[in-house]
């Protein structure tokens, strides 16, 4: 005799293929909301790097919620960062096109090196 109960699930039909319905996280709205790309990375880093991290966020159900917090610190300082270095090395008067087009480029590089170390990796 077996100590556990069968999970009884509710099913959703799509397209003929029943897809039971599951709730990741303990609130609905961070399960509907697609991950941004700091919270993918994040996901992927916990996941192939910090498995028992992971795991524990996982089974207590915060894992996307702490993805999503993640992604939303990450797109926050980044922009940030990018004022502060336009700030810091304004875009010269006669440059041309190009020329912004590298200078912006440069700021979000540098933005994203920092975010990626400090958010995203730590």
């Amino acid at each position: 005799m077996s100590k556990f109960k069968p999970v009884e699930l509710e099913y959703e039909d799509v397209d003929g293929i029943l897809y039971p319905k599951i709730q990741i996280s303990n609130d609905i709205k961070d399960d509907e909301r697609p991950l941004g790309k700091y919270g993918q990375m994040r996901f992927r880093y916990l996941k192939e790097h910090k498995t028992l991290m992971y795991r524990e966020m996982l089974i207590n159900s915060v894992l996307r919620e702490h993805c999503h917090r993640v992604n939303d610190e990450a797109n926050e300082v980044s922009i940030l960062i990018e004022e502060q270095y336009l700030k810091k090395h304004p875009i010269p008067k006669d440059c041309g096109f190009m020329d912004r087009v590298r200078h912006y480029n440069t700021a979000r590089s540098i933005a994203e090196e920092f975010v990626l170390n400090d958010v995203v990796y730590r």
